[in-house]
């Protein structure tokens, strides 16, 4: 990582919160606030789309022309009737994720939902899980939110597959997912995803964790959990939040700009703004949610005290979705941290 850059780009990022420190949380305020986030997020997503450019360059002009922004709302600010009463809120609340979640992923229409279930399938079978894998198995969609996972391994031809959630709403949307795609095999749990008590060892053929544990209280104990209730030759599926980069690092600054402001006014605003549901989604997830970073090392100390497994990177169709991809770029390191995001599929060997 280029050292001296990234200090400059997160220097830049700190200027941009201190121009806004004045911005009022509330009516236009917030509009400026997420208009600057809006901006933000495009380019990072630009960046990730497009790992054989600088990205140093691009984000640095971005984020100088955000920190502008304050100057040409100061002629207005005389005019708004503000609250002062207004008290930020910390950004790793975990109280407020279930309801950010279950909101987030329930508001989606059936083209947008379908074509985030097309993305799990395809995920699953360039990582070779196609149905002759699934036919018969039991399987798990841990943290299942509306359950794509769950219902794209039904399809595949899984004997059973309980999707798990801590969100009633989140479920209750699944139920009707259910009958729309007919997986009456699909079962829902209401159920904290790092405690999996409930589950003998070994009860799954295959355990999916997609983007879940780090955003929990407790992701080291999940992550434990997922591993002792895969069976003996079964695969465990896990993605976490990979540490280091520049991407994350950027998110984590920025969402000072958010403190205070309810998740259901922001994703009120965001649709007014006219944006699409899966670019809504990705803000509030990204600026919102409580989340922590793993490496692949960190991880795999995890899983070794709790018996021998192999894995392998999960594969994709692009650098976004597939880490080995992403490394090979020109800037994926700088983007993402040394080992990427942790995508890996570990399979669990048989008892010592």
């Amino acid at each position: 990582m280029t050292d001296s850059r990234h200090a400059q780009l997160m220097e830049q990022t700190r200027k941009v919160v201190a121009a806004f420190s004045n911005i009022p949380r509330d009516g236009l305020g917030i509009h400026l606030r997420l208009q600057a986030c809006v901006i933000a997020l495009v380019e990072l997503e630009n960046r990730c789309a497009n790992m054989d450019e600088d990205p140093y360059s691009v984000l640095l002009a971005m984020l100088s022309d955000i920190e502008s922004l304050p100057q040409c709302f100061k002629q207005v600010y005389p005019h708004l009737n503000l609250d002062p009463d207004i008290n930020p809120v910390p950004a790793d609340d975990h109280a407020g994720t279930q309801e950010l979640f279950q909101t987030a992923w329930t508001t989606y229409n059936p083209a947008t939902y379908k074509h985030s279930l097309n993305l799990i399938q395809t995920r699953l079978g360039c990582s070779g899980f196609d149905p002759s894998y699934f036919a018969g198995k039991r399987c798990l969609d841990s943290g299942c939110g509306t359950g794509r996972f769950a219902i794209a391994m039904a399809l595949a031809g899984a004997r059973q597959v309980f999707a798990a959630d801590f969100g009633n709403e989140s479920l209750a949307f699944l139920e009707e997912r259910k009958k729309e795609y007919g997986v009456a095999q699909v079962e829902t749990a209401q159920m904290d995803v790092t405690d999996m008590s409930v589950f003998e060892t070994g009860a799954f053929d295959f355990v999916a964790s997609h983007g879940v544990l780090h955003h929990t209280p407790h992701p080291d104990r999940g992550i434990g959990e997922h591993f002792r209730i895969t069976k003996f030759g079964g695969q465990f599926w896990l993605y976490l939040y990979g540490a280091g980069g520049i991407y994350w690092p950027v998110y984590d600054e920025l969402r000072k700009l958010l403190l205070g402001i309810a998740p259901k006014d922001i994703r009120a605003i965001l649709h007014s703004f006219g944006l699409r549901q899966g670019l809504i989604y990705t803000f509030l997830d990204n600026f919102l949610a409580p989340r922590v970073y793993y490496s692949l090392e960190q991880t795999l100390d995890l899983l070794r005290p709790l018996g021998d497994f192999s894995y392998v990177h999960m594969r994709g169709t692009s650098p976004i979705d597939d880490t080995e991809k992403a490394l090979a770029t020109k800037w994926g390191r700088e983007l993402w941290g040394p080992d990427g995001e942790i995508r890996i599929v570990i399979t669990k060997d048989a008892a010592r």
